[in-house]
């Protein structure tokens, strides 16, 4: 069988609440494609060709189209996730990479690897999500953005601007960017539960930063261990986590002090963390020789167990009724199934492509297409509505 390497897979999960079985989406780097996983066979069941070198995905509130960000191609593809088909590329700069979609799903930003030319400027492009259309380009300083935020309102997007040390505001109604200094080489961003704070890894620095998102002002910088990268809050709000590359440990910072609490030591490069719903339960992926996941009791701080995965693995994302966790094996061709009742392997999805990155999951296709189906009647409505105004319009005139 053909040997491939999976890089980093960001996971974003969409379940519907119907038992019907939901459908994961995945970028595969190398294979210039999108898998198609039934999440309840656990088996890739197509196969849908993008751009060259598709890294991320994002996916709209109403499951019905996603956004894939090609790396080398300078170009994101759009996809129809009932058809499960390619039905539009959309031109962007050079080296798209993080993509998040606004809260009302009407608008896609694309963060970029790369500057436009001119130093110190940076693109972001603002695409609407209905049309395909670039509504506008913010331009923030650098040359390279990493993450991307939205408060619960989608009023401001949050970027971690890795080469500018600083975390950039942009304004959703105006587009104007306000730039906050954090540590040096800021990578990843996680937000409170109200919007009211954000946590940066500054993984040059060895820190995390804090920001007050009502006055968009520094309120802390914490130092935590060696290339801190992934970071997750709990579900309650009161501790953050933050995974430490270089030093194999993980940092816990309790939100009310800004001090770090615990270190935890893991596997070999602890990369992202996630919680179970409950929150009494971290899973924290080791993306080096270790190949395995640590499972951490957050009552006690303690590991209390360390699971076999697949090759460097990466991404976590847990399943909304908390059953399972979904963890990309970036350096081969699997996603590893957790089962979190027993905290084993329940199932290894084979075959997923070459380097699959930031899989989706959306709504069971039969619920989608019941959903397609009455949006096109409303269309077909509005249309025979306009039709009849046309005319009415036309008489009286006459």
């Amino acid at each position: 069988m053909k040997k491939y390497y999976l890089s980093s897979l960001l996971i974003g999960f969409a379940f519907a609440s119907s038992a019907l079985a939901q459908t994961l989406f995945v970028p595969a780097r190398y294979s210039d494609e999108v898998a198609v996983i039934d999440t309840s066979t656990n088996q890739v069941v197509t196969q849908i060709p993008v751009g060259t070198f598709p890294i991320r995905i994002a996916m709209t509130p109403n499951r019905l189209k996603a956004f894939v960000s090609n790396g080398t191609s300078a170009s994101i593809s759009v996809l129809d996730t009932v058809a499960r088909t390619n039905t539009a590329t959309i031109p962007v700069a050079r080296v798209p990479g993080e993509s998040a979609i606004t809260p009302d799903g009407n608008r896609l930003f694309v963060l970029h690897q790369h500057g436009t030319g001119i130093p110190n400027q940076c693109p972001v492009e603002v695409i609407d999500t209905a049309t395909n259309q670039i509504i506008t380009t913010v331009i923030i300083p650098g040359h390279w953005a990493k993450e991307i935020l939205f408060t619960p309102d989608g009023r401001f997007a949050y970027i971690a601007n890795f080469s500018n040390d600083t975390v950039d505001v942009i304004d959703t109604t105006t587009y104007g960017v306000t730039s906050i200094p954090v540590g040096d080489g800021p990578r990843r961003l996680c937000m409170s539960a109200t919007g009211d704070r954000v946590y940066v890894t500054n993984y040059n620095g060895g820190s995390v930063s804090v920001i007050n998102t009502a006055t968009q002002q520094l309120i802390a910088t914490i130092p935590v261990g060696l290339s801190p990268e992934g970071i997750g809050i709990t579900p309650n709000g009161q501790e953050v986590y933050a995974g430490n590359l270089r030093t194999d440990n993980v940092s816990v910072i309790n939100t009310a002090t800004l001090t770090v609490v615990a270190t935890i030591p893991t596997g070999d490069r602890p990369q992202r963390v996630v919680f179970s719903n409950d929150g009494s339960e971290a899973f924290v992926t080791n993306a080096g020789t270790s190949n395995n996941v640590s499972v951490i009791n957050t009552a006690t701080h303690a590991v209390i167990k360390t699971i076999p995965v697949g090759d460097n693995p990466f991404v976590m994302l847990v399943n909304p009724n908390g059953t399972k966790v979904y963890v990309t094996n970036s350096a081969d061709t699997t996603i590893s199934v957790i089962d979190i009742p027993s905290l084993t392997v329940s199932a290894t999805i084979p075959d997923v492509g070459s380097a699959p990155l930031v899989p989706v999951v959306h709504q069971a296709r039969r619920q989608l297409l019941r959903h397609h189906r009455h949006q096109q009647q409303q269309q077909q409505q509005h249309q025979h509505q306009h039709q009849h105004l046309d005319r009415f319009s036309s008489l009286a005139a006459r």
